[in-house]
């Protein structure tokens, strides 16, 4: 079910916003007509996965279609496996971060085979660092599940998604809101962003994440994104 606040969010949204949403998805749904999609919204720190995925929701909701929202963030693995490598590894962080494999198992998995067969949204709580109570959930054959996250399209990951949107947004932009959102240093140069800066810049190379996106979207003004139509797309 989708928060209420969400949909009187969606009452605030900007033209441009409108726009973009309901064409977006409008693209999405006649790639992906019928049975379980799951999409993916990927980029890096601090370019508004979390309110850009939240409002695919509500415009999926919007066009007639029940859409599930989830978060990687919420499969992270407990402090001690994420820092094995060192707290300032950013090979670290790319591949000790974060339980992929229990993140297909219960959720991307089970979403897929459709039927009565049970899922799960969440299973982690990071500022706890701890695992939560898994709490199983069934849907109707036709619907959709939201993801974001980082490094969705790791090679762990890879063939499980119907569609996946890259966002990026400028440096300065992006820092800025990392520092609003959990007082992170604005500069994305600063040695407290290494770990985290690196690590993307590992997956970039290894996957080149932007070229295999089926949609590519600049969210540098949150109330204003745009698509962009690379080669890819």
């Amino acid at each position: 079910m989708i928060d209420r606040s969400l949909l009187m969010q969606a009452a605030s949204w900007t033209p441009e916003q409108k726009a973009l949403y309901t064409d977006l998805v409008d693209q999405l749904l006649r790639r992906n007509p019928r049975g379980r999609r799951l999409f993916a919204v990927e980029g890096r720190d601090g370019v508004g996965k979390t309110r850009f995925a939240d409002a695919l929701q509500v415009a999926f909701a919007r066009a007639g279609v029940e859409a599930f929202r989830a978060s990687a963030d919420d499969f992270h693995r407990p402090q001690a496996f994420r820092y094995r490598q060192g707290r300032d590894s950013p090979k670290g962080y790319y591949e000790d971060a974060f339980d992929v494999e229990l993140l297909d198992r219960v959720l991307l998995h089970p979403f897929r085979m459709g039927g009565s067969t049970g899922f799960v949204t969440r299973a982690f709580d990071l500022h706890a660092d701890r695992s939560v109570e898994m709490e199983w959930e069934t849907a109707g054959p036709d619907v959709v599940l939201v993801v974001d996250g980082v490094f969705l399209q790791r090679p762990a990951l890879a063939g499980k998604w119907h569609a996946v949107v890259y966002l990026d947004a400028d440096e300065r932009t992006r820092g800025e809101r990392m520092r609003a959102r959990d007082g992170a240093h604005p500069d994305l140069r600063h040695e407290s962003h290494r770990r985290y800066r690196e690590a993307h810049d590992l997956y970039e190379r290894a996957v080149d994440p932007r070229r295999k996106a089926a949609f590519i979207v600049e969210n540098s003004d949150w109330r204003r994104p745009v698509q962009v139509f690379a080669d890819s797309c």
